[in-house]
């Protein structure tokens, strides 16, 4: 990690989520990159991760930003935005920031870059990876094996077929 902090997106994102349970938000096109973060994010970093895809986040996450009251505090989560949203959907993503921010909740949202649903989706998948990477070194971890998947194929094979 020894590029600087400032103007690298992925190191202070992978700062924001140290120590903290990653929640994911997507929609649209990044709804499935959403889904790829938090894979990354446990696979890599070692590290609980969840993810949540807008609209249906709306209808049933933001009712429990309430409780347990104090699991506010280790929450991190990262709304994935496309640049080019309907209004209806940008006002979605400013409300439940705010809701967010109401419950106590710290996040961050990433507008993706590229000017076709493609490029903006290859870009956040790169730039998740990159934070799931710089999340394990934070970690300490190595972020090659898989010790636990490894365990649960070898229990697995050990089954009659």
């Amino acid at each position: 990690m020894a590029s600087p902090l400032s103007g690298n997106l992925a190191k202070n994102l992978a700062c924001t989520i140290h120590g903290h349970i990653a929640v994911i938000y997507g929609s649209e096109h990044l709804a499935q990159v959403a889904h790829r973060w938090k894979s990354q994010v446990n696979e890599n970093a070692k590290t609980w991760a969840f993810y949540e895809i807008f609209p249906e986040l709306n209808h049933n996450a933001v009712v429990g930003f309430q409780f347990p009251k104090n699991l506010g505090r280790r929450l991190s989560v990262i709304m994935l935005r496309p640049s080019v949203i309907s209004d209806r959907l940008r006002v979605r993503y400013d409300i439940t920031g705010k809701l967010l921010k109401d419950a106590r909740i710290s996040y961050e949202t990433v507008v993706s870059r590229g000017e076709s649903p493609l490029a903006q989706t290859m870009s956040t998948v790169m730039l998740g990876d990159y934070v799931s990477y710089y999340l394990s070194v934070l970690n300490g971890t190595d972020p090659t094996p898989a010790k636990a998947i490894d365990y649960l194929k070898g229990e697995l094979g050990k089954l009659p077929k």
